[in-house]
């Protein structure tokens, strides 16, 4: 394809400008003597020229299955794995008898396990999403996010880390009731924070993670509640395997080389991969608690409440990425 390129060139005898400005130049007459002639103002030429630029309609793009590609077609296969469980377990279709049939008949105390589980698990994703707004507003800490990345990497870490550890050392009693509910406010909110960068990063798309967030969110813990209550809780040891898989692949991808094919596929592993692993995280934490409240004679709603807090915050930091990247490569 040709295009039209305008290109200016200089004068001849101009060579250090553009164009001649008005002025005067000296030179000799027929007899010897010098004389000083005056120049008019002149106008740059400008040439027309045509030269071979290649368009975006000439480029020819590589056909095949790139990572990305593959890490789609993984999480369609694990949707509809998703989609035709809660389908065979919600319409009957197994014949065996799901933990929602059995709900009917739960004595009280595992009735109020379960709604104070999720109680602590709501208030935590809401103490969070308060914490990074409030973070992402504040000009002080994104500065200090920006200018000392690898100094707010480590602290958020070793506040996440300790924040977590103080929940689950905390116990559950009547006496250390106002300590349980302090240490999992600052662990939620500590979150927060650290979400913060990434959420403001994301700009406005944040809203729409949040609303499929919760779509799936919602789908896997029906799911898991429509299916037998051990159904999914043979899945520790896999589960276990894929976390360990996406943990090297995240490590990893912090030492490729930028858009190089071995970092595009550790960020298919940890992205898509990973969406996929939280999901099934979801499924078995949600038939863990229904478990622990039917058959242990002590329960610690909060501490139960992390899988599914922690499957939760890591499926919307997954659908946050693909939503970010797929706006990106739309402008």
């Amino acid at each position: 394809m040709l295009s039209a390129v305008r290109i200016t060139f200089p004068l001849r005898g101009a060579a250090s400008t553009p164009f001649i400005k008005r002025g005067f130049v000296s030179c000799r007459n027929g007899s010897g003597s010098k004389v000083f002639k005056r120049l008019a103002y002149t106008e740059p030429k400008t040439v027309v020229q045509a030269i071979p630029v290649e368009s975006a309609e000439s480029v020819v793009r590589p056909v095949g299955w790139s990572s990305e590609r593959i890490g789609r077609a993984f999480l369609a296969g694990g949707s509809l794995f998703g989609i035709g469980s809660l389908c065979y377990y919600g319409l009957g279709l197994s014949g065996e008898t799901g933990a929602l049939d059995k709900a009917r008949f739960w004595p009280s105390y595992v009735k109020d396990r379960i709604q104070s589980t999720y109680t602590y698990f709501a208030s935590g994703l809401a103490i969070t999403a308060v914490s990074a707004y409030g973070a992402s507003r504040s000009s002080s800490f994104i500065r200090f996010m920006a200018n000392r990345p690898i100094l707010a990497m480590v602290t958020c870490f070793a506040a996440t880390i300790g924040s977590s550890l103080l929940v689950i050392a905390t116990p559950y009693t009547p006496e250390t009731l106002p300590l349980k509910i302090g240490a999992f406010t600052l662990f939620s909110a500590v979150m927060g924070a650290t979400l913060a960068p990434v959420i403001l990063m994301a700009g406005p798309v944040v809203g729409r993670a949040a609303m499929y967030t919760a779509a799936v969110v919602g789908g896997l813990s029906l799911t898991a509640a429509c299916a037998p209550s051990e159904k999914y809780l043979y899945m520790a040891g896999p589960l276990s395997v894929g976390l360990g898989v996406v943990l090297v692949a995240s490590l990893g991808g912090m030492f490729a080389t930028p858009g190089t094919a071995l970092f595009s596929g550790l960020q298919t592993v940890v992205v898509y991969g990973g969406l996929v692993l939280f999901g099934a995280f979801m499924l078995f934490d949600t038939q863990k608690i229904i478990y622990h409240a039917e058959n242990r004679t002590s329960f610690d709603p909060a501490n139960m409440s992390l899988g599914i807090y922690m499957d939760t915050i890591n499926i919307f930091i997954r659908i946050l990425t693909i939503l970010t990247n797929s706006n990106s490569r739309k402008k």
